[in-house]
Parts: structure tokens; C-alpha cells; sequence
């Protein structure tokens, strides 16, 4: 059985370059295509792989191309998708990015109709049961719910990664109460600093920290950009500082230190500061290199280390 199980969001990006970006029933030409796997669940699953984690990932897909191109992307980083489901004749969910030359773009979501239609019946809950911890960042509710409460009644520890604010999961069904109630038992709690600042009413750094004391058992983990990351756990707080780099760009370095995160718990057994200075350079390696799965293998990761620490 795989090590890591995760349930959550998946995508396939479609970045269409244009020669500029159309006004008002304006025109553009077309310059350039490219189809980049991304979504946060998959995107965090993927990283734990590449940093050598037995890995399996639940979700569904349409029986588009689309769909095929996401359930390959997993294969291809060594995922189990045994526990993916495909809904004949749906639409996969998917984003369409339009940028032009200066790097000005607008983004089209597409929904499709496959991902939320990813019931509680159909989730894996064997797969869910044996694993060694289960990743999840809510979406779609019912099924993401039933996995929680699967590995609950089994004593799978659970990692919740919450990636946006709290309109956009009212948008995907999940309610406030479903965030808290998750995210108090969770043995690491990931919210964004927007998720955060919403559930604690306040932008305040200091305000969301001690928010995070008052309702979280475990651990609850808040990265800081170029500025690293803070842990609060068991009424001590833990600051591991940036590691600079040169950014190219910075899309999915969350998910990169998620991934990393989980892979140096519960793969190589590190202890909590030591864990969050592996998934620190794993996220400031993947903002040297473009795309929202950029993050490193160990190979990589080992070079990037020397690197940054001649530097």
C-alpha cells in the first residue's frame, strides 16, 4: 500500500501565449500552446514522490484528453492512480492561462464537471486506511470528508492544506465549520496566510499565530515567502529563515513545501525544525525554475544545498 494517500484538488493548466491581450471584442494571434499538469492535491503528492514517497492519489477526471494528460502526469511521477475514477463523457477540470509578451494575462476557469462529481462512495477507503498519513486540502468536500473520517477510525494521521480563502472553499461547499473541525485534529495544519487571515479575522501575522494556538492540537505551519516559515506546536513556535534566491517564479512553492514536508515526516522520519529546513529549500529551489511542479528530486536537492551553502 502507498505511504502517502492524497485527496484534493487536481488540474490541468493550458497556457496560450498571445502577441497581446485583446481589448473588448478585440483579437489576438495566438504565439504559443502548452499544457502543464497542476493542481495544489496533485502538485503536493507529486513533490512527495519526487523526494522518493511511495504515493497514491484519489480524485476523478472526465474520459477527455484533458483527463488523460492529468492521470499521465501522475503515472509518469510514480503516483498510484489506481484509486482515480473517470467519469465517461465528462469534462476535466482544467485552467486556461492567456499571456502576452510583457507577462500580462488573464485566467479562465473551467470547472468542467468530472472533479466534483468525485463522490464519498466512490473514495478508497482501504487505500486510505492503510496509508501512513493522509494529505488533503478539502476539495471536493464530500468526498475529501470521507476520507478524513476514514483515516480517523483507522489512526491515519491527517495533513490538511488549506489553499485558499475562505469565499473560494464556500464556493466548493465547504463550510467554515468543516475547515476548524478538520484543521483541530490535524497533525499538521498548512492554511495559507489568506485562509488564515480569514479564519482569524485579521492580516496580523501575530494575530493568525495565536489564533492557530487556541484551535490547532497539532501542528499548524504558516510559510512566509522569501521570509521562511513559522510552526506552532505544543505552545512553542519554531522560525526557520528564507533562503535566497534568485526567483523566477514562485507559482506552486507552497505546494512544493507541502509535498516536501510530508516526505521528510513520514519518509525519512526528521524531526520538526529539520523537516521545515528540508521543505524550506525545497520550495526556494522550486522558484529558480518555472511552473507549479517545479520542485526538486533528491538529486536536485542535494545540488541546490551545496549550492546555497558556499553561497
Amino acid at each position: 500500500m502507498a505511504r502517502i494517500v492524497g485527496l484534493g484538488t487536481l488540474a490541468m493548466d493550458v497556457l496560450v501565449g498571445v502577441d497581446r491581450l485583446p481589448g473588448r471584442d478585440g483579437f489576438a494571434v495566438v504565439t504559443s500552446r502548452a499544457f502543464l499538469p497542476g493542481g495544489s492535491g496533485t502538485n503536493v503528492i507529486c513533490q512527495a514522490a519526487r523526494l522518493g514517497a511511495d504515493c497514491a492519489f484519489l480524485g476523478k477526471v472526465g474520459d477527455d484528453a484533458l483527463g488523460a494528460q492529468i492521470l499521465a502526469s501522475l503515472r509518469s511521477e510514480g503516483v498510484d492512480v489506481s484509486g482515480m475514477r473517470t467519469l465517461a463523457g465528462g469534462t476535466s477540470l482544467s485552467t486556461t492561462v492567456v499571456v502576452d509578451a510583457a507577462g500580462d494575462r488573464f485566467i479562465l476557469l473551467d470547472l468542467g464537471d468530472a472533479f466534483a462529481a468525485f463522490t464519498a462512495d466512490e473514495v478508497d477507503l482501504a487505500a486510505i486506511e492503510a496509508a501512513d498519513v493522509f494529505y488533503t486540502d478539502l476539495a471536493p468536500r464530500d468526498a475529501a470528508l470521507a476520507g478524513v473520517h476514514a483515516a480517523r477510525r483507522a489512526g491515519v494521521p491527517v495533513v490538511f492544506g488549506l489553499e485558499t480563502g475562505l469565499d473560494t472553499m464556500r464556493g466548493l461547499g465547504v463550510t467554515t465549520e468543516d475547515i476548524l473541525d478538520v484543521a483541530a485534529d490535524a497533525v499538521i495544519f498548512l492554511p495559507c496566510r489568506e485562509g488564515l487571515a480569514d479564519l482569524a479575522g485579521s492580516d496580523d501575522l501575530e494575530d493568525g499565530l495565536r489564533f492557530l494556538e487556541s484551535r490547532c492540537h497539532g501542528v499548524a505551519v504558516v510559510t512566509l515567502g522569501g521570509d521562511g516559515v513559522v510552526a506552532v506546536a505544543g505552545g512553542e513556535r519554531i522560525r526557520i529563515p528564507g533562503t535566497p534566491v534568485a526567483a523566477v517564479d514562485t507559482t506552486g512553492a507552497g505546494d512544493a513545501f507541502a509535498g516536501a514536508l510530508l516526505a521528510s515526516c513520514y519518509v525519512d522520519g526528521l524531526d520538526l525544525p529539520d523537516a521545515l529546513r528540508l521543505a524550506n529549500a525545497v520550495a526556494a529551489d522550486s522558484c529558480t525554475r518555472r511552473g507549479a511542479r517545479s520542485g526538486p528530486d533528491r538529486a536536485r536537492l542535494a545540488e541546490f544545498s551545496t549550492q546555497t551553502t558556499k553561497e
